[in-house]
């Protein structure tokens, strides 16, 4: 045990991956690893004076997801630590958008965990992703074609996410988890080999270790940790060069194309994953054919646009390259919220509602929670409408547009965001505001609770 926690310790110190008296959020999926991750962290917490968090995210896609909810609540309950539970039908998201389960899942996990970190002030979202997982994403990466950048695999620091984990084995963790008796939930779909990684994690790597190399796991992440430190010598220069050229015109982000023209195709292409990042592109969706689509805007002459994941585009100006979002504009709508339920919206949301007396329902990206006892059936959810004004305690009523220019809101956003009117009433913005009278108190003792599916 104390092998696998000074080399643990190591890794903490050689990356710099904690600052001492840190606020920091675990992902906790109840399996072995993040259970093994929290184990970790509780034995070092004294010496890095952390205080911990755990979130933990339902996906809807096992029938017996919800046993790993009572797990996890269980398990925190026991450690003392407080827990963040979500749930969204991840099938139905990755449907609505048309992606894959696995990344439907990844995107709204990682929304969740920064959602939790701007709202709760963490410093670090810390995740359990080992050596394994390592070697299978970059043979997933390879498999599909990737660059140098995809081939330093999973990275053991960015922004707010560390892995501590990343250079262990599974192998490893399990002994440590048994050595500690320790009890986790396993995860029966990772035995599917419909799924590309199950058929790397289950056929390819065992087939790679019992022919070629026992120890190809260490060997790729000795590779990958090389990569890794050429990545971030090169990110940097493209960093330093993309603060030069960018500016922002009608509040959209623009690169100065004489400027941009002059670097080498490598570090413009950086330059463009930059850019996509800065204006919220969901970059887990962008492929190399997006990015040459871009470039070519740049070689070949052409104006574009291209249309990119999550409604945005690149096209080219006179003298700029820019980022844009699509503006899509719906028809004014109100739906009468008569009872409990699920209801279609126009902006094809299923908002799911009911009512709960549960102490402390949390509110998250895809929840709000009102006091039962001031909204009653029904109310009415629709979009925004002109003269729309929402009321303040201590500040009486402002007008919904000026509160939307000051959470800087972007016009392209008003369109879709929901508006909740209790008797001629703005009672609530999604994810936003909740008119003060409506807000839960803890005397309480109902809860409407609407969720976004």
């Amino acid at each position: 045990m104390n092998l696998f926690i000074n080399k643990i310790k190591k890794y903490i110190k050689t990356f710099n991956l904690f600052k001492n008296g840190e606020r920091i959020l675990i992902g906790l999926s109840g399996g072995l690893d993040s259970v093994a991750l929290l184990e970790t962290l509780l034995l070092i917490k004294n010496e890095y004076n952390f205080q911990i968090f755990a979130s933990h995210y339902d996906h809807k896609i096992r029938k017996d997801s919800y046993k790993d909810v009572i797990f996890v609540y269980k398990l925190c309950k026991e450690k003392n630590i407080p827990l963040f539970c979500s749930f969204a039908s991840v099938p139905a998201y990755a449907k609505r958008e048309k992606i894959s389960l696995e990344m439907a899942g990844r995107e709204l996990r990682y929304n969740l965990w920064y959602f939790l970190a701007k709202k709760y002030n963490f410093q670090k979202i810390v995740l359990a992703h080992h050596l394994d997982d390592l070697t299978e994403e970059i043979f997933m990466r390879l498999i599909k074609g990737t660059g140098k950048r995809g081939l330093a695999g999973i990275p053991i620091k960015r922004d707010l996410i560390v892995r501590p984990f990343l250079f262990v084995t599974k192998d490893e963790i399990r002994k440590f988890a048994l050595e500690r008796n320790l009890t986790w939930r396993e995860d029966y779909t990772n035995q599917d080999i419909r799924f590309m990684r199950n058929k790397i994690r289950h056929i390819l790597i065992p087939f790679l270790e019992q022919k070629f190399n026992k120890n190809i796991k260490k060997t790729i992440g000795k590779t990958a940790l090389v990569l890794a430190e050429e990545e971030e010598f090169i990110e940097e220069l493209a960093k330093n060069e993309f603060e030069k050229l960018k500016f922002y015109s009608e509040n959209e982000l623009n690169l100065d194309l004489s400027k941009l023209k002059k670097l080498h195709p490598s570090l413009r292409k950086r330059i463009y994953f930059l850019a996509l990042k800065e204006i919220e592109v969901p970059l887990f969706r962008i492929t190399y054919t997006h990015i040459e689509s871009i470039e070519n805007l740049i070689i070949k002459e052409k104006k574009g646009p291209v249309y990119l994941p999550g409604d945005f585009l690149v096209y080219k100006e006179p003298s700029s390259l820019r980022f844009s979002k699509k503006v899509f504009t719906f028809p004014y709508f109100e739906i009468i919220i008569d009872s409990e339920g699920e209801y279609i919206l126009p902006t094809n949301q299923t908002l799911k509602v009911f009512l709960t007396s549960l102490e402390k329902p949390f509110q998250t990206p895809n929840r709000m929670i009102f006091s039962g006892e001031k909204l009653s059936f029904p109310f009415i959810v629709r979009k925004r409408k002109p003269g729309d004004r929402i009321f303040f305690k201590h500040l009486g009523h402002k007008k919904l547009k000026k509160f939307f220019s000051e959470k800087k809101i972007p016009s392209s956003l008003r369109e879709k965001i929901l508006i909740f009117e209790h008797k001629n009433e703005i009672i609530g913005i999604w994810n936003l505001y909740v008119h003060p009278d409506y807000i839960p108190d803890k005397h309480c003792n109902k809860i409407v609770v609407i969720e976004v599916l």
